[in-house]
């Protein structure tokens, strides 16, 4: 469970959601890889696992999307939140109480990280998923990027590209398409972790940006996006992977 500090922290980001760069960008690809991977049909049975306040279902829904799930063990995050059609439960994403082959589509955007096991989680995502299903993971990229960020956030660990692909792989997934994410902003990530972890700087990495900044650099990653649809790249602050439940097609 989330400790005092680090609720205090996830109350302050949480309320940048609707227009930070970041949450801004993730789910518009998250967006496009289910129309790319899987359909267009707005009648997909979706799974968020660690939906916290519900951001990204909340944008789904505004995109059309009917059948709308979430899961979160936080209770606080949750609780106040008014989902209206969206069915939102408290629970432990490794062991769910959804029926087997019940999704068309699970989303795991930056929880696995959290989680004691992420291959028991993963595994419990196969079970539920079905069978022509996909499964689209985020999660962040690089030990070496390791920060007070990750510590406020509590993560257990970090993921490269071969890390990702052995853990779905091993869970019993394949992999559709795999890249590493924000390439466009792992330089200026890089410097900023490097300078915070020299002067041993406690903060997190999300603040309020300008307007201006913040719309550029939604533009920029809206350009990675797109360029996502024909390539991958070879490095970048996160890493996501589309798998597939059922045999190679």
């Amino acid at each position: 469970m989330y400790n005092i500090s680090c609720m205090i922290y996830i109350n302050e980001y949480l309320k940048m959601q609707e227009e930070n760069w970041w949450f801004v960008s993730r789910n518009s690809i998250i967006l496009n890889l289910i129309k790319k991977y899987k359909s267009k049909d707005k009648k997909l049975k979706i799974l968020d696992v660690g939906c916290a306040c519900g951001n990204l279902l909340f944008y789904l829904r505004e995109k059309g999307f009917e059948n709308l799930y979430g899961i979160d063990y936080n209770k606080k995050l949750i609780e106040n939140i008014d989902f209206k059609d969206i069915k939102v439960t408290e629970g432990d994403a490794q062991k769910t109480d959804f029926e087997e082959n019940f999704f068309d589509v699970i989303v795991s955007s930056d929880s696995l990280e959290h989680m004691d096991d992420d291959l028991a989680v993963l595994k419990e995502m196969k079970r539920i998923l079905n069978k022509d299903g996909i499964l689209i993971v985020f999660v962040p990229a690089f030990n070496f990027l390791w920060s007070y960020h990750d510590v406020i956030n509590q993560h257990k660990r970090r993921y490269n590209l071969r890390d990702l692909y052995k853990k779905v792989e091993t869970a019993g997934f394949y992999v559709k398409k795999i890249s590493y994410w924000n390439f466009f902003m792992f330089f200026p990530a890089v410097l900023v972790r490097f300078l915070k972890n020299i002067l041993s700087v406690k903060s997190n990495d999300f603040y309020r940006t300008p307007s201006f900044i913040n719309g550029l650099i939604i533009s920029v990653l809206s350009i990675e996006n797109l360029f996502l649809n024909f390539l991958n790249f070879p490095f970048g602050v996160s890493v996501f992977a589309v798998c597939g439940k059922g045999e190679i097609k």
